[in-house]
């Protein structure tokens, strides 16, 4: 700026100034909220001429980073701030372009959106629209449901939808937060699936069977379950099904059956498709080989078809029933069999055997000489059926030389073929040795059962040694367990057995539940004291408190058991439904011995305040002690059914103190959740007031819940963390004291819920009291609330105090101060934080204010209000220039407000465009304030941008008011008179006095700039006099000019003042004013003489001006065409017609008028006169030749 100014002051004028491209040239863009937002603006020359200049931003959020620039390519970097912002907010302003090559103004406008999501977070009005979104694109509205800003979202708003919103997010399953969110707000149903349970039969498998369940879905929605498969001959090709798996609300899952892994005979097993609250099991079935081996591969006979002959045999061999009689039911089974199945050895060796033992002996033989040649054949291979045999033959025909060589075969296959356990039921059947020695045949069955062997026949033979001598009962585990578990079955335990599994069942160590089914049964045969001692015993051992054990705990009791922790256990199990008092030895032993835990102390006591009568010694020997727990469990805040009874017994109003107060309502608002949804574990409170969530395991089912208000919602929680809105599910109050919960509020008023409940009374409210307002503030400053509950409590208390500053009361202006100075403006809306700088600003907080406008804005505040801070700040802070004050003072002075302190500091400080700056300027002159060099500033600016409007008035104040600079008054008369000169507009008589006096007080006058000589001579041509002294100074002025080779065609003007050279006033002058490097074509012609234009060159004599000068003679008219290049188009830029005018040579002799005198004379044919023309242009050309040499 400071160079142009020197430059003007010197007389240098710039041809041609910058032409500037601003890209862009209007702004129209969209920011983030929330972000600072970084841009350029482009501004480069079009000609070529480097641009110069300042940019100035007219927002204070839009803030340039280096306002100054040069060069011919110029990038600016400006920062949008939308902090604080919301979606759909518009920052709208201008740029202002001050530059060598004029003004220029960029208006920008930034729409603030919520990111790439905000115009479809800013369309969710309602939950129908979010539902919609659902529906139509699952994937989209999934991603705005995890998206942070999703709670800006307008239907978010609702504080009820937000605290279900809080409590679901954030789970393990995206997809099912999601859904249950949108059942929540009621957009959709739940989605129910239909699946159908019947069974899969398969049968006749050659190959693999594929097969698939149709699963239906009631509606669109998300549906999960994960599938699993019980039966390995069941194959799933997938685990989890969900929503990608349905078309049209149905899906195929397919399973295949797998013949390669099914066992012969029948095969059982299931699908089981999973979901968050069921089970549904499909059961399948599928038919293998109906062929097995019953042993050792010794028959291919159906198992089943042997099931009842194997049983019957069983019985025989135990003794249970008489041998004839079921002899010939074994008889009539097997027979069933054979006819069957052709023809078996091991069936014919069985039938043989019942023949001989029902004394047929000849048909035994027969049947044994039939298979005899097949069994000796095979003998190698199937030794079972080989010895069975030769067993059988030595039964028919006794022989104990062929006996004793069975036995010690027998004995060596034992020896050699360790699982083929049949052969030592053969040996005890043939070595009576073996049963001479009870002890020894034990301790051989044992060695047996311990390789493997299990059959029942084993646990038979066990039964009938032990029967006989009880002694050899040990323990109760292994062998023996399994064959007195098969006694009990079929009966066959002695009495004395029973009784020495008593006494042995009183030193095991553990419980075992075999055990216990066998003392059941025991007892069931011999209802003997000791026996059942031992049962409960193993019960208390196991600790077992089940309904059950129960029953046969109060047995032993009523049968005066004597049993270490029989009253202990008969209490842990005491059932739900007991609805009668304990026994009396049961009261009196706690009485004196009571190291119960809570859970067990509150069953008793429970029973005792229900069922025992106050006035009885035992009630109250219990009563303190039941005092003294029902306090320790409130303290702990214990709530439960039986608690319930507790308390509403021993808790009454004269007991509450502070204390107590604190806990008990949280016990007297409890409710019993009921859900028999046993996939959920946890019942999740979230309040709409606060902002942390409770959590409460589910125990059987039920969870006991605190609950203050009807706005808290309750969800459920899986195992696996994920949560639910829609689980079905039972409300219960525990406990009904309204009494005692008003006496707890009149103890302790400070209890967190009483707040709650007395505040959403509060605001309810339309102009709550002060008394009111500071339990609102006591409230937000203890509690942890929920964003928006605070949001709802803050704005009741920043409505207040701006009613009260504006009531102007003083002493309540006072006391609000403290509390809105330590308000969280995050907490708040932005209207909110509009009205707490207002109330700021009315009680006199003014740097309070200006850092809350620091921080979110200044937008929506009152013009009134501002003007008020931006005083008081100016003054504060001692007239120190801020940037941001400097931007609100002006905001407020541009609409209409403003004072003398404001006025005083814009005029300090403020740049600006050229009119925005005459503005402050003329305004600071109407407030009497000082101006400092605002005159001066604007003034050089508008030099510098070549701004003319109001230029001379604002030079008229800066010469009247100020010392002024000696450069920049030459740059001002520079510009005046290039703008009389060359743009011929008019100008005041004191530009021409100043030029005249300062060409006048110039010695060395050439040295003055030019453009000064040019604009005074201009004028005095068309002065119609000049004093001697100005036509003395215009002589000297136009002889400097012409000694530059200038020549314009006002120079004719000036010959009625001073002498003009002739061949100056001779000709006809054309002048045309273009730009410096205008490539000028001129056409003329003469007329009358020429009918065509011909081109003559224009000499360019003085920046853009072209002269062309041309002889004309009296009646010659010359007309011209002057063509110019713009925008690199040749247009015709000046026409028109010049002509002699004699009357510029009053009674002239020069040469020119006698040629044009004597062409005069030749058109009107008067030969003496044109004689006489002619002899006095010779005598003056000779005369001027003698007078006059050639240089």
């Amino acid at each position: 700026m400071k160079e142009k100014i020197n430059r003007l002051a010197k007389g240098i004028i710039d041809a041609e100034v910058p032409q500037m491209i601003c890209s862009p040239d209007t702004i129209d863009e969209v920011v983030r909220a929330g972000e600072v937002t970084k841009k350029e603006v482009y501004i480069t020359s079009e000609n070529n001429l480097h641009i110069k200049g300042l940019m100035y931003s007219s927002s204070e959020r839009v803030c340039i980073q280096n306002y100054a620039f040069g060069g011919l390519r110029n990038h600016i970097t400006y920062e949008i701030n939308s902090s604080h912002l919301e979606h759909g907010d518009i920052i709208k302003g201008s740029f202002y372009l001050v530059t060598n090559g004029g003004e220029k103004e960029i208006p920008y406008s930034f729409r603030v959106e919520l990111g790439n999501s905000g115009k479809v977070l800013g369309g969710l009005e309602t939950a129908e629209d979010f539902g919609r979104l659902a529906k139509n694109d699952w994937d989209t509205a999934l991603r705005l449901f995890e998206y942070q800003d999703f709670i800006e979202a307008p239907f978010m708003q609702d504080i009820g939808i937000r605290a279900v919103y809080d409590g679901l997010k954030g789970r393990v399953n995206r997809h099912n937060q999601m859904e249950e969110f949108l059942v929540f707000l009621k957009v959709k149903e739940p989605v129910k699936l239909e699946i159908p349970e019947e069974t899969r039969f398969y049968d006749d498998l050659p190959e693999p069977a594929d097969d698939k369940i149709v699963i239906k879905k009631n509606t669109w929605g998300y549906a999960y379950m994960e599938a699993k498969a019980d039966g390995d001959f069941i194959l799933l090709p997938q685990k989890i099904i969900t929503n990608a798996d349905f078309t049209d609300n149905k899906c195929e899952f397919k399973f295949r059956i797998q013949p390669s892994r099914l066992h012969k005979g029948r095969n059982f097993g299931a699908v089981f498709l999973t979901m968050f609250n069921k089970t549904v099991t499909i059961p399948v079935e599928a038919l293998g080989d109906e062929t097995v081996v019953v042993s050792d591969k010794s028959t291919g006979v159906a198992r089943k078809d042997l099931e009842r002959y194997i049983s019957l045999r069983l019985d025989y061999e135990s003794g249970v029933y008489e041998d004839a009689l079921v002899l010939n039911q074994m008889i009539h089974e097997l027979e069933q069999v054979r006819a069957i199945y052709e023809p078996d050895n091991r069936l014919n060796l069985m039938y043989a055997e019942l023949l001989f033992l029902t004394d047929n002996k000849e048909q035994a033989c027969m049947i044994l000489d039939e298979c005899r040649e097949s069994i000796l054949m095979s003998r190698l291979e199937d030794v079972e059926n080989y010895c069975y045999y030769q067993y059988l033959n030595l039964l028919i025909h006794p022989n104990e030389g062929q006996k004793e060589s069975l036995i010690r075969l027998l004995n060596k296959y034992l020896e050699e073929r360790k699982q083929n356990h049949y052969l030592f039921f053969l040996l005890l059947k043939l070595d009576e040795s073996l049963a001479e020695n009870s002890a020894n045949l034990m301790a051989r069955i044992k060695k047996i059962y311990a390789r493997g062997c299990r059959s029942p026949l084993l646990y038979a033979k066990v039964c009938k040694l032990l029967n006989e001598n009880p002694e050899f009962l040990k323990s109760l585990e292994g062998m023996e367990l399994q064959a007195l578990n098969y006694g009990v079955k079929k009966d066959v335990i002695s009495s004395d057995l029973a009784l020495k599994v008593a006494q042995t069942a009183n030193i095991t160590k553990y419980y075992n539940k075999i055990l216990y089914h066998i003392l059941v049964a025991l007892y069931e045969y011999y209802p003997e004291k000791e026996i059942l001692g031992a049962l409960c015993g193993i019960l208390v051992k196991g600790g077992l408190r089940t309904p059950e054990a129960f029953a046969w705990y109060e047995l032993a009791l009523s049968e005066k058991i004597s049993l270490t922790r029989l009253y202990e256990y008969y209490l842990y199990s005491l059932p739900k439904e007991y609805n009668h008092a304990l026994p009396r030895e049961i009261l009196l032993y706690f009485s004196y011995d009571n190291e119960l835990d809570s859970y067990n102390k509150s069953v008793l006591y429970q029973n005792i305040l229900m069922y025992v009568n106050s006035d009885t010694a035992i009630y109250k020997d219990y009563e303190r002690e039941i005092e003294q727990f029902a306090m320790n469990q409130l303290f702990s805040a214990q709530i439960n059914r039986r608690l319930a009874v507790i308390y509403d017994h021993m808790i009454y109003k004269d007991m509450i103190d502070k204390p107590v107060a604190k806990v008990l309502p949280a016990i007297l608002r409890s409710y019993r959740i009921s859900c028999r949804n046993q996939a959920m574990k946890y019942v999740i409170v979230c309040h709409e007031e606060l902002l942390e969530e409770e959590a409460y395991a589910i125990t059987e089912g039920v969870a006991y819940v605190p609950l203050f208000s009807e706005k808290s919602h309750i969800l459920f929680q899986d195992a696996y963390g994920n949560r639910y809105a829609e689980i079905a599910y039972v409300k219960t109050p525990v406990m009904d004291k309204p009494d005692l919960e008003q006496r707890c509020f009149e103890v302790y008023p400070e209890h967190n819920m009483l707040l709650l409940k007395e505040c959403g009374k509060i605001l309810e409210m339309d102009e709550p009291d002060e008394e009111q307002i500071r339990l609102l503030e006591q409230l937000a400053g203890q509690l942890r609330l929920h964003p928006l509950y605070e949001k709802k409590i803050l704005s009741k208390i920043v409505s207040y105090y701006a009613r009260m500053a504006a009531e102007e009361e003083e002493d309540k202006a006072e006391k609000s101060s403290s509390y809105l100075l330590m308000m969280d403006m995050k907490a708040v809306t932005r209207a909110e934080r509009i009205s707490v700088c207002e109330t700021y600003i009315r009680q006199g907080y003014i740097r309070e204010a200006y850092e809350l406008i620091k921080e979110y804005g200044a937008e929506n505040i009152s013009d009134k209000y501002l003007l008020k801070m931006c005083s008081k700040m100016i003054l504060q802070s001692l007239f120190d220039q801020d940037d941001l004050l400097l931007h609100l003072s002006y905001r407020v002075f541009d609409a209409g407000f403003s004072d003398s302190v404001v006025m005083d500091y814009l005029c300090e400080h403020y740049n600006g465009t050229a009119a925005q700056m005459y503005r402050v300027l003329k305004q600071g002159i109407v407030e009497r304030v000082e101006t400092y060099d605002l005159e001066e500033r604007l003034l050089g600016q508008m030099l510098f941008s070549d701004t003319m409007l109001n230029i001379d008035k604002v030079f008229d104040l800066y010469a009247s008011r100020k010392k002024t600079s000696e450069s920049i008054l030459k740059a001002y008369f520079t510009v005046k008179s290039a703008e009389y000169f060359i743009q011929e507009l008019p100008s005041d008589d004191k530009v021409f006095s100043y030029l005249e006096g300062a060409i006048h007080g110039t010695i060395e006058k050439d040295k003055v700039p030019t453009i000064y000589l040019l604009a005074l001579t201009k004028y005095y041509s068309t002065l119609p006099n000049l004093t001697d002294e100005q036509k003395k100074l215009c002589e000297t002025v136009i002889n400097i000019i012409l000694s530059e080779g200038m020549v314009f065609a006002y120079f004719k003007d000036l010959a009625k003042h001073i002498a003009v050279p002739e061949d100056i006033m001779d000709k006809g002058i054309i002048q045309y004013c273009g730009k410096k490097d205008s490539k000028v074509e001129l056409n003329i012609r003469i007329l009358p003489d020429e009918e065509e234009f011909h081109a003559e060159e224009m000499k360019r004599v003085y920046q853009g001006i072209f002269i062309k000068q041309k002889i004309l003679f009296e009646g010659e008219i010359m007309e011209y065409q002057i063509y110019d290049m713009k925008d690199g188009t040749r247009v015709l830029a000046k026409e028109g017609s010049i002509s002699c005018d004699m009357s510029a040579f009053p009674k002239s002799d020069s040469r020119f008028a006698c040629l044009n005198d004597m062409g005069l004379c030749l058109s009107l044919k008067e030969e003496e006169s044109l004689k006489k023309k002619m002899q006095e242009y010779l005598v003056k050309i000779a005369t001027a030749e003698e007078l006059f040499s050639l240089m």
